[in-house]
């Protein structure tokens, strides 16, 4: 790295919602430069990794609801095949096969729905832009009908703390714990900086949402694409979950849900012991070789 190119980054300006002061070390040039996340929720840092998401290490938690969700769904679909197809009663097919297609149908409830979230996160990146970017943005953007009363609902959060309260949104994070994450919005409220998570779905609130918070606040930088500089993290005093959901919350469609992950360590263990675990399983550090013989 020449001279030049270190007073380049070491003056590089900070992303939003971290002061220029407190901007990190530059590091060494590797291709690619920047943080960089596949398909698989995987995360490199100029040229290393691959690190597990925040999200990924907490999938090694059991969520009781999710496996709820699924049965339900899929009785749910064997009972309107038997309401609008008896005949269906009579079917050859083995129950494996019966079964196997009830949870297929319970699958695509949950894609749907996640679908449904990734579309709000989207509008809600857009909202928090300024007006002729969004404008812009929306373009070539189809609105479906299912996500107008999740943004109207947003709309309404952002009129009760106001847009422009919005610091920073959608940049990754880098742990030296060995991790990374996207959070989803950072904002100043009554003077105090936020780290907020928007949620579409469940009814909430669940103890994993105070660990995903405590996994992305605990984080040492901020990192950009294409940007080798690692900007330290910034000293966030609360944060919570905004969960949209207008068919529960009828009076406004959303709720912030406080997390005291800034006072409250055991969040911070909490998510680090995921992480430990998380690493024993992908170690794979007992197989079925160890069986003993009969």
């Amino acid at each position: 790295m020449t001279k030049r190119e270190a007073a380049a980054i070491a003056t590089a300006p900070a992303p939003a919602g971290v002061t220029p002061e407190r901007v990190a070390t530059p590091m060494l040039l590797v291709n690619p430069t920047g943080v960089y996340m596949n398909d698989r929720h995987q995360y490199w840092l100029n040229g290393d990794g691959p690190v597990p998401s925040v999200t990924t290490v907490l999938g090694i938690m059991d969520k009781p609801a999710v496996g709820v969700f699924k049965a339900k769904e899929a009785a749910k679909a064997l009972l309107n095949l038997y309401r609008n197809h008896p005949e269906a009663l009579q079917w050859s097919k083995p129950d494996d096969e019966i079964i196997k297609w009830a949870l297929a149908q319970a699958d695509k409830v949950r894609d749907t729905a996640a679908s449904l979230g990734s579309s709000v996160h989207l509008l809600a990146d857009l909202e928090g832009m300024p007006s002729g970017a969004s404008e812009t943005a929306y373009k070539g953007f189809q609105v479906s009908d299912d996500t107008i009363p999740y943004l109207e609902a947003y709309r309404g959060f952002l009129g009760r703390y106001s847009a422009s309260s919005i610091v920073s949104s959608e940049h990754a994070v880098w742990s030296l714990q060995g991790y990374a994450g996207t959070y989803d919005l950072m904002m100043t409220i009554d003077g105090e900086l936020w780290l907020i998570d928007i949620k579409t779905s469940g009814k909430g609130p669940y103890p994993e949402w105070g660990l995903q918070l405590a996994g992305y606040r605990w984080a040492d930088y901020i990192v950009l694409p294409g940007d080798p500089v690692l900007y330290p993290m910034p000293q966030i005093q609360r944060a919570g979950v905004l969960h949209l959901r207008p068919d529960l919350y009828t009076d406004t469609g959303w709720r912030l849900i406080e997390y005291p992950i800034s006072y409250d360590l055991d969040y911070r263990k909490g998510f680090l012991a995921a992480l430990e675990l998380y690493r024993w399983r992908e170690g794979k550090r007992f197989t079925k070789s160890r069986l003993l013989k009969p």
